[in-house]
């Protein structure tokens, strides 16, 4: 009974992202499917204690308002590479404000910005399984199976702004090739929320880069190859290809106990690219999560480097 319990979170999890795109299917609407739904439901019900510094209002404010900013972006006449940039600032302004850590929030502000999403449909999607996820962690909290996260606002100072600064500038230089090439997976939405975390100061992820690099991929590959073969191949639902994808990599963040939430969101993307796309996909997601662990690894010692650069000279 008490394994049954620990394994009811997870189970909610599956069923919820599960459910968005059997939603989705049902009602023929690529926009309801929010691959960022994914992650959310990974930190904050599968998670043993909440991923982010956040309240349940404040995060579903955020993420809400961070995609309606993205769906607005989308609509000003201005090339992919300059939308970018703008979008970050645009989610980086949505966190900010709302005194959090709330960083999947950026996801959902890009999101539709990289793939051209003017649907109000999406906003709707993200506002309303974001509702859900909530309502399960309320119900969970009450029954004893999580705790409640204690919140405490984040004041904005120097030091995070010139954090904030520096990590949309090493975004908007590294989604440059990305955006001129149309190979946006690069710097997939999901990977840019990872970098942000990890170059945070002190980020606990910095000591798992090889686990949490390995989630990536094996969400990346499971994705895929679930579209692929069971969808494609097979002529089965894309809820049963979701159904394996998010099962999968749920199993592999309870396995490695690195509840590392922009895996999930990646592992659902594969749902609504370009079936042309599934197999460079992975290969996509590999190379630019390793390349925005690098940044992120340099930024959050950026310090040091300079002081031993100096001394040196």
């Amino acid at each position: 009974m008490h394994k049954l319990k620990d394994m009811l979170p997870a189970v909610v999890s599956l069923i919820l992202a599960v459910g968005m795109v059997a939603a989705s299917e049902l009602f023929n609407e690529k926009e309801i499917i929010f691959p960022e739904i994914t992650a959310v439901a990974i930190g904050a019900l599968a998670a043993p204690k909440q991923a982010w510094n956040t309240s349940a209002l404040r995060l579903f404010l955020t993420i809400t308002a961070a995609a309606v900013l993205g769906v607005g972006i989308v609509f000003i006449p201005i090339p992919l590479m300059l939308k970018i940039p703008v979008a970050l600032i645009a989610a980086v302004g949505c966190v900010t404000l709302s005194k959090t850590e709330f960083l999947p929030a950026v996801s959902a502000c890009v999101l539709p910005v990289l793939l051209g999403t003017r649907s109000p449909i999406y906003i709707i999607s993200v506002a309303v399984m974001t509702a859900l996820i909530l309502a399960a962690q309320h119900i969970f909290i009450k029954a004893g199976i999580r705790q409640k996260y204690g919140f405490t606002p984040v004041n904005a100072d120097g030091k995070l702004f010139e954090l904030r600064f520096i990590q949309i500038a090493a975004v908007s230089i590294i989604a440059l090739l990305p955006a001129v090439t149309g190979e946006i997976f690069f710097a997939a939405p999901p990977l840019i929320v990872a970098f942000f975390e990890m170059s945070k100061p002190q980020s606990k992820l910095l000591q798992h880069i090889p686990q949490a690099l390995s989630l990536i991929v094996i969400a990346a590959v499971s994705g895929s190859a679930s579209r692929f073969f069971l969808t494609e191949k097979l002529g089965l639902p894309l809820t049963v290809s979701a159904a394996v994808a998010c099962a999968v990599i749920l199993f592999a963040v309870s396995g490695t106990k690195l509840y590392f939430p922009p895996c999930g969101a990646i592992a659902t993307l594969p749902l609504i690219i370009p079936s042309g796309a599934l197999f460079r996909f992975p290969l996509e997601i590999a190379v630019g999560a390793t390349v925005l662990t690098l940044a992120a690894w340099i930024i959050a010692h950026r310090q040091a480097i300079l002081k031993k650069v100096l001394t040196q000279n």
